[in-house]
């Protein structure tokens, strides 16, 4: 403990320390109270040893700032623990944060044993939102594991520390940063340097296999052992995992480019899991077995599929018409890729009509993805209405959305009360 960090303590003139939440490699958390807005929150303590040289204790404040910095970006996502101060007392950095009653995935592990497949598979879509709002704010995490993933009281599955997280504007990071992160959850391509936003979903398919397994598939008994079996080694196949393996295994292949994307990732996710399957209206039996609805499955497959390569060549414009001709067919699942390549591109008000289309026609993640939309751009009765059309399908995972629309109206009936418990985080 620092010589200023203790209980009752007074940080900047404004936050009291209360107690220690917890530790880790690069901070120390505490629960704190704001005494300007009379609430409780968490503060992280940036470690700064002793014995570091003037250019470490530099690279620990920088970094100190940069996960305020990433996170201040994020701090509105239902899924991301908000950043909401960061203060510097003497030569020692503070990140304030959102604070929320609860334990990390890796607190539950170690103390459950393995979650079952529907705890992982709400785990899995609440971080694959997380990380498709990170990724498109243009953040890489660089570090997703089940010590940085917290488990609300409430049911909220929310991505913490962003102290490793590298923006694209981000041009000062050292060589030594470049390896920061837990060995056994790292990508391959990371190792050698290389960062991308498909590591953080090998980190993801790594975690998720944790979870429902039970073991850390690639950790070992050195840290060279670690890093061998991340680069060469296969997870043993997951006997716990059932119909989440067909997420988990492209999600943990060695190469990046042929890792599925987030919104093919939720598709998977949707389409494998028994609660999602059972959810799906039964089509109408004359049409899914006739000879011509069979020609346009296999034809919209062929579409998108050709879609999909343009995009990785990076020739969107054909990838957009081939779109285009699948939705045309009345396809709920090419509509949500047409939708969702217009959004990237700034089409939002296009975008927006394919999305109702496609939700229209019972496609759940063009649901929640329009409630997305609509609580970004602050229309909360939209973004209810959708979310509660994710719900009625059957995704309970709607419900923590749900109770974020409510935080946020009362956030702007009341604004001065507190209407969220918040949570420790030790990275």
């Amino acid at each position: 403990m620092s010589a200023l960090g203790r209980p009752g303590w007074v940080l900047a003139g404004r936050y009291r320390l209360i107690e220690k939440l917890g530790s880790g490699g690069f901070g120390t958390v505490w629960k704190a109270r704001d005494e300007r807005l009379r609430l409780d929150v968490a503060v992280k303590e940036v470690l700064l040893p002793y014995t570091e040289s003037s250019a470490e204790h530099a690279e620990r404040v920088a970094r100190a700032e940069r996960e305020a910095r990433n996170a201040s970006r994020l701090h509105h996502h239902p899924n991301i623990v908000g950043v909401l101060d960061v203060v510097t007392e003497g030569v020692t950095p503070w990140i304030v944060m959102r604070l929320v009653s609860g334990r990390s995935l890796k607190q539950k592990l170690d103390s459950d044993g393995p979650v079952t497949v529907e705890e992982a598979t709400t785990i899995a879509a609440a971080l694959l939102q997380a990380l498709r709002a990170a990724h498109d704010a243009g953040v890489v995490h660089r570090d997703v594991k089940p010590g940085n993933i917290l488990l609300a009281t409430g049911g909220e599955v929310l991505l913490t520390d962003f102290g490793t997280a590298r923006h694209h504007s981000d041009h000062t990071l050292t060589a030594k940063e470049t390896i920061i992160g837990s060995f056994e959850y790292m990508a391959p391509e990371r190792i050698d340097g290389e960062d991308s936003p498909a590591g953080d979903l090998y980190s993801l398919g790594v975690t998720l296999y944790h979870a429902v397994e039970g073991v850390s598939p690639f950790r070992r008994d050195t840290i060279h052992g670690t890093m061998k079996a991340v680069m060469f080694a296969a997870a043993p196949p997951p006997a716990r995992a059932g119909q989440l393996v067909q997420l988990l295994t492209p999600l943990m292949n060695k190469k990046p480019e042929l890792r599925p994307s987030i919104p093919e990732a939720l598709t998977l996710l949707e389409a494998r899991t028994p609660a999602a399957l059972a959810s799906k209206p039964e089509a109408p039996k004359g049409n899914s077995r006739s000879p011509g609805a069979g020609r346009r499955r296999g034809e919209v497959g062929q579409l998108l599929a050709r879609a999909r390569d343009h995009q990785k060549r990076g020739d969107i414009g054909e990838a957009e018409r081939l779109l285009r001709q699948a939705a045309a067919m009345n396809d709920a699942l090419s509509m949500s890729f047409l939708a969702r390549l217009l959004e990237n591109r700034g089409a939002r008000t296009e975008a927006e009509r394919w999305y109702r289309k496609a939700a229209e026609s019972g496609e759940t993640l063009s649901m929640l993805t329009l409630g997305h939309m609509y609580m970004k751009t602050g229309d909360l009765t939209q973004a209810a209405y959708w979310y509660r059309r994710y719900v009625d399908h059957g995704h309970g995972l709607g419900k923590i959305h749900l109770a974020a629309v409510h935080e946020a109206r009362a956030r702007t009936t009341e604004p001065n009360s507190s209407t969220a418990r918040w949570n420790k985080t030790a990275t």
